[in-house]
């Protein structure tokens, strides 16, 4: 499994239930990465997406514990438990490699599968901003390390800096 995510200075993902702020090419580069790949995120995260409804040409899996919850195009679990399963059922029957499984959100499901994620694609915006949401601060946990970073880039829209970095789990000697 690997994390996707988009963040400020302090880590903060999400103001109010929403992305703090939307960058074109992170969006862009969000469905590059994410076409024809599993996508797994609670039931906030669809609360954010168009019309409530699952992405498309994605095969959407949603982390929650609400037992009602029904999602055209999607699949519900309940539990890691049933949601390792499920990834262990799509790697078989489709051919799934672990990095076709991906993380988009939010906070409690990013907490809850990052300890299964092998690496964290991180669009890291040079801007403190409001925040009450967060990603786990990865410079201070010792099984991850920053792998690579892009030159920084300028969204004109937002007047904001940001650059791309890949951070790897590190592997245990």
């Amino acid at each position: 499994m690997i994390a996707i995510v988009n963040t400020d200075l302090n880590w903060g993902i999400g103001k109010e239930g929403d992305l703090q702020v939307h960058i074109s090419n992170d969006l862009k580069r969000f469905k590059e990465l994410t076409t024809g790949k599993v996508i797994i995120y609670g039931s906030k995260t669809l609360e954010t997406y168009p019309k409530q409804k699952a992405l498309p040409n994605r095969h959407n899996i949603i982390l929650s514990r609400r037992q009602e919850l029904i999602v055209e195009n999607a699949e519900i679990v309940h539990t890691i438990k049933d949601l390792l399963k499920r990834i262990d059922q799509l790697k078989e029957e489709k051919n799934y490699k672990d990095n076709d499984f991906i993380v988009v959100g939010g906070e409690s499901i990013y907490k809850q599968l990052l300890p299964y994620c092998t690496a964290c694609y991180v669009t890291k915006m040079q801007i403190e901003l409001e925040a009450d949401a967060y990603f786990p601060n990865l410079n201070e946990l010792s099984d991850w390390s920053l792998e690579s970073e892009s030159e920084k880039y300028f969204d004109s829209k937002n007047q904001i800096y940001y650059s791309f970095l890949i951070y790897k789990k590190v592997k245990e000697q």
